[in-house]
């Protein structure tokens, strides 16, 4: 076991298991990588009593599980606090947890992030393994990979891809969050004010993702957002995203990306034609939070 009394359960390009890496890295904190193909080992009965839900990461600090992404970034700065991520006046650190709110839930930047992945790109995968397209075959690869949660919300992406409601429905998502982003980095450098912090660490990889699948058209007209993920491109703990990522996958996400593009594009003319889109913050998008 590492100095630090860590075990972290995660995949390659798990974004929330990505997250938690990010936050090793800033706070230079060592960990042993037991590391999950998702192929169904998460559903093993060890891993299991570690993380019922039967996903990834889950934390081990001195032999305790903490699951849940948001929830271990909090106990990481609870067990650690040097350096800080946490802001240190109260009206930032709820700020700092009211973007970390936007990304769990039905509704949240989490679900629009997978539908994303898996239409565009991880359906590919699917299919392969179910050796067909049609429902019957495909429907048992994605139960098999699945657990029954992802399965309700995914498998419109895997049956359909980008032409699915899901993903419309993840497109019109991000243009709402990428029009609050704009509004609140125009008047800040870093999503909860002045300094880097833990909010900042929980869309890191969202951002990566995005990118790699070619979704930067939501923020190639935004400066605030472009100067920000620029910023935190250019810290050390990328790398905690970027280099756990098989090059295979990356393959897959750039390449299914390129060959959606156009049609992405489409739908995004349509979203800024038809509803006031980033541009005017969409008509139905919430305040930005503070």
């Amino acid at each position: 076991m590492t100095k630090d009394g860590l075990i972290l359960y995660h995949h390659n390009s798990s974004v929330c298991a990505a997250k938690i890496r990010v936050a090793l890295a800033e706070k230079a904190l060592d960990f042993d990588s037991r590391l999950l193909r998702l192929d169904g080992d998460q559903f093993h009965p060890e891993y299991l009593a570690l993380n019922p839900n039967a996903v990834v990461p889950t934390l081990v600090h001195r032999g305790r599980a903490v699951i849940e992404s948001n929830i271990i970034l909090e106990y990481l700065e609870d067990a650690f606090p040097t350096p800080p991520l946490r802001p240190a006046d109260p009206h930032s650190r709820a700020g700092a947890r009211q973007w970390m709110a936007m990304l769990d839930g039905d509704g949240g930047i989490h679900h629009a992030a997978s539908v994303a992945t898996y239409a565009i790109a991880y359906r590919h995968h699917l299919i392969a393994r179910a050796g067909s397209t049609d429902r019957g075959p495909l429907q048992a690869a994605i139960k098999s990979s699945m657990n029954p949660k992802s399965r309700s919300w995914l498998q419109d992406a895997v049956f359909r891809g980008i032409e699915s409601a899901a993903f419309r429905e993840a497109l019109f998502r991000f243009d709402r969050l990428f029009a609050d982003l704009e509004a609140r980095l125009a008047s800040a450098s870093w999503l909860a004010g002045e300094a880097y912090s833990i909010a900042d660490v929980a869309f890191t990889p969202y951002l990566i993702r995005l990118d790699l699948l070619g979704l930067d058209h939501f923020w190639q007209a935004c400066p605030a957002i472009r100067d920000w993920y620029a910023q935190l491109r250019e810290r050390d703990s990328v790398a905690a995203v970027l280099s756990w990522y098989d090059p295979e996958n990356i393959e897959l996400l750039t390449t299914r990306g390129r060959a959606a593009a156009g049609r992405v594009k489409e739908m995004l003319a349509e979203i800024d034609g038809g509803s006031g889109g980033l541009s005017s913050g969409g008509p139905n998008a919430p305040a930005p939070s503070a």
